[in-house]
């Protein structure tokens, strides 16, 4: 049986960060959780991870800055941004999804392992 998959979840809101833990780790996946964009790099440094999932309105740094700048040294790491809002934002083409909370935390789910296979897929492909 494959080891479940480790997710980095990034938020500044600490209520939500809990509660997207909690349905995170309720579908099987590790989660470890950063409360900035800050220390999400930090982490990323430190820990391996298969997926960064970041909400995208957060101080200082943006889901969508956090996506370029973790893409730009982890080329590989798929980042998918969460968003209350709308309209998608342009710099969303850093990430490889963007998703909608409205959507539902078990859609959220069934995306992420979505992105997570195709990840897979790529990287023994190369």
């Amino acid at each position: 049986m494959p080891e479940p998959a480790t997710i980095l979840c990034v938020d500044d809101e600490q209520v939500a960060l809990f509660l997207r833990k909690a349905v995170l780790q309720k579908f099987g996946f590790e989660v470890v959780t950063a409360s900035s964009a800050k220390d999400a790099l930090r982490i990323l440094s430190t820990q391996r991870v298969d997926l960064v999932l970041s909400d995208l309105l957060m101080p200082e740094v943006s889901g969508t800055e956090l996506a370029k700048a973790i893409k730009e040294k982890y080329s590989g790491l798929p980042v998918v941004v969460v968003s209350g809002v709308n309209e998608i934002p342009p710099e969303v083409r850093y990430a490889d999804l963007f998703i909608s909370k409205l959507e539902g935390p078990v859609r959220l789910c069934e995306r992420l392992r979505e992105v997570l296979s195709q990840s897979r897929s790529a990287s023994s492909a190369t």
